[in-house]
């Protein structure tokens, strides 16, 4: 298997309109503080915010494998398009996306969200009894709704999940979703540890059940600190 970038490739060619390759992203800029990039690194890939004629994208880019992604992520934004559930964002796949040392790379492009992730909302809010009630609230409103779809996220996680002004959440990152059409397929991201049971380690395939474990984590710990925010 070709050896892939690292994230000290991908931010020199970010930062280079010749090296940018994807329709979506000519004409534009990743998005800079204090003259320096920003960017988020993950397990598998490193993100940055870039910005095309008013319109806000995360660019994904691949520094770890992952066994077809092309297909894997094309049968994930069928599932999302047709369910249409209003917690996740519209993003595809560009198979020639950005020019690295290592050769041309593809990239997975997402429509920015503006809101904190979960962590950040939860400690800003910590004191406030009422607001972390319509959290776990809406918590579980989006777990019931996956469920009905049979579809997993596979990485629930505070900073997949983001909180919007209004209170609504939606999810981002999702190379390790399950949808039915992927039934079957390897189980290769498996989340953050915190999260996850010890047995999705030995787990072989994805499957609608992923996220059991960490949905119990997550809306137990709202409840706590709700109850008792030294906990904290």
């Amino acid at each position: 298997m070709a050896t892939l970038p690292d994230p000290r490739d991908y931010i020199i060619s970010i930062d280079n309109p010749l090296l940018i390759k994807a329709e979506d992203l000519q004409g534009g800029n990743p998005i800079k503080k204090n003259g320096k990039l920003i960017r988020y690194t993950g397990g598998f890939c490193i993100v940055f915010p870039y910005e095309v004629l008013g319109n806000k994208y995360a660019v994904r880019c691949w520094k770890a494998a992952i066994s077809n992604a092309k297909e894997r992520t094309k049968l994930i934004a069928e599932s999302i398009e047709t369910i249409s559930l209003p917690y996740f964002v519209k993003f595809k796949y560009v198979d020639n996306g950005i020019v690295t040392p290592q050769g041309m790379q593809p990239i997975v492009l997402m429509d920015w969200v503006n809101a904190k992730t979960l962590k950040e909302y939860i400690k800003e809010n910590l004191y406030d009894r009422n607001r972390l009630d319509v959290l776990s609230d809406n918590f579980l409103q989006m777990v019931k709704d996956l469920h009905e779809n049979h579809i997993a996220h596979g990485d629930l996680q505070h900073g997949n999940i983001l909180v919007k002004d209004d209170g609504n959440l939606v999810l981002v990152d999702y190379d390790s979703m399950y949808v039915p059409t992927l039934d079957g397929w390897k189980d290769e991201i498996k989340g953050l540890i915190g999260y996850q049971h010890p047995a999705r380690w030995s787990n072989k395939t994805v499957t609608a059940k992923l996220d059991y474990f960490s949905e119990k984590v997550i809306y137990l710990s709202i409840k706590a600190l709700k109850c008792k925010p030294d906990l904290w």
